[in-house]
């Protein structure tokens, strides 16, 4: 029996406790649930505000959000940017007692998350609603590498999530940006040997060949090919709350599929609230999963995040 699911990154602390028993922990922090053949993952940024990469890495790993509003502060702005960035279209917004709606609203306004679905703040409900997201499994199988260590006794296991078609034991990948090869000895799902396992779903993978430092968090796994570009060009688009424009000669941190890689502007300009071309040449080449890669800036200024850039 294979599994289908989803993953929800949960956004407002403490929410994933609730949900699903504790899974890995780094980071970022993974909870799971399984609902007959449904599997729901949950993650959320641990290691952030610190640093921005953990919440854009728990949005990388995402299919929906779930943001929980109690207060508000400048984490809860960038949180609203991040999520605009990042194209999560579908999400829940759970709203605390005692939260003025008239200042939410100003929050909210303009962004992705203006169009979120009320939810209330009740495990079963909210279990209930994430499980309603069905997935497309057609093409060919791809899978985004979070974690990779030694197991005694079964050798090199890589977790990560499903992110395109059906995986299935034996089947012959490779590894990118690496380009190496290796095999599925078996599929683990929720501490269960399956034959395969779909789009969404947290999966780990005893592989052949391949020891767990050939296997990095932002390894991408697929039967097929996967694009690793080094130089991109592409039509960004900056927030109205970018902390400055960009302009060729700009150095900003481009981020893909669990990648991050310094990156310099090479032609183009683009201004905060604007859309324009530009071209990025990459310190190191990363995977492309989607047309879509986060610009960013680790800084200390709020928002770390410029925006968004389509490929091109």
């Amino acid at each position: 029996m294979g599994f289908s699911g989803n993953v929800t990154v949960v956004l407002g602390g403490g929410l994933g406790a609730s949900l699903g028993r504790k899974g890995t922990v780094s980071d970022i922090t993974l909870y799971n649930h399984k609902q007959g053949d449904c599997v729901l993952s949950f993650v959320e940024p641990s290691g952030y505000p610190d640093k921005i990469q953990p919440l854009v890495s728990a949005l990388n790993l995402a299919d929906q959000a779930v943001l929980r509003v109690s207060g508000f502060d400048k984490f809860l702005a960038e949180t609203i940017v991040a999520l605009d960035a990042a194209g999560i279209e579908k999400g829940y917004l759970i709203v605390k007692d005692g939260v003025d709606l008239e200042v939410l609203k100003k929050y909210l306004a303009g962004s992705i998350v203006e169009e979120y679905e009320p939810l209330e703040d009740k495990t079963v409900a909210i279990r209930e609603k994430l499980a309603e997201l069905k997935q497309d499994l057609t093409g060919e199988p791809v899978v985004q590498v979070d974690h990779c260590f030694p197991v005694r006794g079964v050798g090199t296991v890589a977790l990560g999530v499903v992110k395109r078609g059906m995986l299935k034991k034996y089947s012959e990948l490779k590894a990118y940006p690496q380009n190496i090869e290796t095999m599925v000895k078996s599929v683990q799902v929720h501490d269960t040997d399956v034959p395969e396992a779909g789009v969404g779903v947290r999966v780990g993978l005893a592989l052949k060949d391949v020891k767990p430092e050939d296997i990095p968090r932002g390894t991408v796994l697929s039967t097929g090919e996967v694009e690793c570009a080094g130089e991109i060009a592409c039509e960004a688009v900056l927030s109205k709350y970018a902390p400055r424009g960009l302009a060729t000669g700009d150095a900003v941190l481009v981020n893909s599929a669990l990648n991050y890689t310094p990156a310099k502007i090479v032609g183009g300009g683009v201004s905060p609230g604007g859309k324009a071309k530009l071209k990025l040449k990459l310190e190191k080449p990363v995977p492309l999963i989607s047309d879509r890669i986060l610009l960013l800036d680790p800084g200390q200024r709020i928002p770390r995040i410029y925006g968004f850039a389509i490929v091109i």
